[in-house]
Parts: structure tokens; C-alpha cells; sequence
């Protein structure tokens, strides 16, 4: 009777994760390119991170943008000592400017009527600004968070990088952050974010947490819990992030990453591994195996429309899924340890 019943639980969490993927892929939650062009200026802002050859690709890409109404201002990060090439980057351009201190905040000086936090390791193309303030304009936002595609090279990386978006899609239907108030319905990524300055201004979202980058998550949470709408979609090829080098501290990233998805909620993520990757286990050792077509077909149909909406190749994610999902474990249960740890240890101010 236990074991039926386990079948079952297995069952209809895999039926729900199936159910939010399929209406994900069905509502096909990305920006659109739009052919409108604004004129309102944006002010895009970048914490300047020690891989310095990162920060001038991107702001090669911010060169090469069609939009031209644009100040881009660089914070100063305590990492980040050879500055010598972005100080020549920013003098042949005035609209590029590098703040000379490292506290503070970038925003202070931003003069646009839109704020864009970019990270380092992303690059833009054209059409993505005047996208994103139609978008922002035509559904009243103050915040419209984008994810990223992710440019995927190297093998380590194919089975560490495609697992965000895996846990996502499967895990939030993207669509009710945007229609749902409540910040329960909420998702998000640092890399990049659209504000409405004046809102910003007034509420300052990146200072909350006494001087540390909140999360994404935390942002969107915030912006609704005081009564303003915020979406969040994927990027549709108009931004890409990528690696820029091996990181051997990229399974430690992941995993911390991941369990931002669940709210940095340890229970709730130990649920989620103890169902993903535990339920199918179990199903192959005490399940009829004539039966096995019902949550192979879940997984792989799951899978094949995932990779589509993330513009990943599908047959690289089929093919590396048993490892793929290896690696979910490995990463979040070091996450999850780590958090434990230092629970106990007081936060730096």
C-alpha cells in the first residue's frame, strides 16, 4: 500500500511539472521583438567584475547598439584593480563613464528615464532596449526582468548550465508573474533588469539589504509587494550570457543559484531533488516496466520543449539528462550544505 501510494505522489508531481512546462511552452513567455523606436533616454549601469576582458565585450556590444540615447555608467568593484582599458574604453566615447568610487551607488548619477542593470557576462543586441521599454510602456511595468539565452560551450558546462532553466520552466509558469500580484508568483535574474527610473528612485530596491546586491528574486518579490507590476520572460536571442573561462567554482555558483528558485528554502529544495531525481529511481525499481513509457515520455517531452523555450539544443539535453540531473544533486545538496553552515555565522555589515 506504501509503495502505491508512493507511485502516485511520484506520478502527479510529475504530471504538475509537465503541466507548468507545457503551459510555458504553450504561452511562450518571451520578449518580442517590436519595431516601434523610442527616444526616452537609458541609463545603463555595470559593476565592473575582475574579468575586465568581459566588461569590454559588453560595452563593445552597447557601442554597436541601434539605440543611441544611452549613458552607461560603470561602478568600480573592490576586485577589480587594472582598470587601465576600461579608462581608455570610456574616453573615446562620452556616453561611457567609470565612476571614481567604489561605494556608493551607480543610480545616484544615472540622469535616464529608465534604469538597465546588465552583468558583466552578457551581450546585448540590437532591438533589445526598444523592446524592452515598448514592453515596459504598454503593460504600465516598473520592473521587466529578462533571462538571458545562455551561450553554451564545453562539456562541464552543457550539464551545469541548462539545469537554472530546467528547475524554472518546469517549476513557475512565467506568464502569472506579470498577471498575478501576489509575489509568490515571482522569478528573476541579475543579469538583466529594466527599471522605470522615477519608481526606482523613490523606492531603491538595490539598497535594501544594508549596502549586499539583493537577488533578483528578492527584487521582484519587493516591487510587488509595494503594488507595482513586474514580469519576467526570457531573453529570445535579443541577450545572451555566457562563461567567459573554466570556473572552478562553477558547481558552488550553480547550485547556489538554483536554490534561489525555491526561496533559498532548504526543505522545499530537498522535496524538489527528493522527487525529481529520487521518484524516477524508484519507479525503475519498483515499477511495471510496461508502464515506464507514461514518465519517460513526461521527462523527455519536458525536456525537448524546455530546450526550445531556452534556445538550447534539445538533443544535448535528452541525451545528458541522467547526468545533467547527477549534477542537479551534487550542486544543490552543496549549496544546501553551505547555507546550513554559515547560517550560524554573522553577517558581515
Amino acid at each position: 500500500m506504501l509503495v502505491i501510494t508512493l507511485i502516485y505522489i511520484i506520478l502527479i508531481f510529475l504530471v504538475l511539472r509537465f503541466s507548468v512546462t507545457v503551459f510555458n511552452f504553450l504561452s511562450n513567455p518571451k520578449l518580442s521583438v517590436y519595431g516601434r523606436r523610442f527616444n526616452d533616454r537609458v541609463s545603463i549601469l555595470i559593476e565592473a567584475a575582475p574579468d575586465v576582458n568581459g566588461m569590454i565585450e559588453l560595452l563593445y556590444a552597447i557601442k554597436e547598439q541601434d539605440y543611441k540615447d544611452i549613458e552607461v555608467i560603470i561602478q568600480r568593484h573592490k576586485d577589480a584593480e587594472q582598470l587601465t582599458e576600461l579608462v581608455s574604453f570610456c574616453a573615446e566615447d562620452k556616453r561611457f563613464r567609470l565612476r571614481k568610487e567604489r561605494t556608493g551607488f551607480a543610480e545616484d548619477e544615472a540622469t535616464g528615464a529608465y534604469f538597465l542593470f546588465l552583468g558583466t557576462h552578457t551581450i546585448i543586441e540590437n532591438g533589445l532596449i526598444n523592446s524592452l521599454i515598448y514592453r515596459t510602456k504598454v503593460f504600465n511595468l516598473t520592473l521587466l526582468n529578462i533571462i538571458p539565452t545562455q551561450s553554451i560551450t564545453g562539456l562541464l558546462n552543457y550539464c551545469l548550465l541548462p539545469l537554472h532553466n530546467f528547475v524554472l520552466l518546469n517549476l513557475i509558469p512565467l506568464r502569472l508573474v506579470r498577471l498575478f500580484s501576489s509575489p509568490a508568483f515571482s522569478a528573476g535574474t541579475n543579469q538583466c533588469m529594466f527599471f522605470d527610473a522615477s519608481v526606482y528612485k523613490k523606492y531603491e530596491w538595490h539598497r535594501r539589504q544594508k549596502g549586499e546586491m539583493p537577488e533578483a528574486l528578492e527584487i521582484v518579490k519587493a516591487v510587488k509587494q509595494e503594488h507595482f507590476r513586474a514580469e519576467t520572460l526570457l531573453g529570445n536571442h535579443l541577450i545572451y550570457s555566457y562563461i567567459s573561462d573554466y570556473q572552478p567554482d562553477l558547481i558552488k555558483k550553480t547550485g547556489q543559484r538554483l536554490l534561489r528558485n525555491f526561496g533559498n528554502n532548504i526543505f522545499v529544495a530537498l522535496l524538489y531533488l527528493i522527487l525529481v531525481v529520487g521518484g524516477p529511481l524508484f519507479l525503475l525499481v519498483d515499477y511495471d516496466y510496461r508502464l515506464l513509457i507514461l514518465p519517460a515520455g513526461l521527462i523527455f517531452l519536458s525536456r525537448v520543449m524546455i530546450s526550445f523555450l531556452s534556445g538550447q539544443n534539445p538533443l544535448w539535453n535528452v541525451l545528458l539528462h541522467p547526468i545533467q540531473m547527477i549534477f542537479l544533486v551534487i550542486s544543490l545538496i552543496q549549496a544546501i550544505f553551505s547555507r546550513i553552515l554559515n547560517s550560524g555565522q554573522p553577517h558581515k555589515k
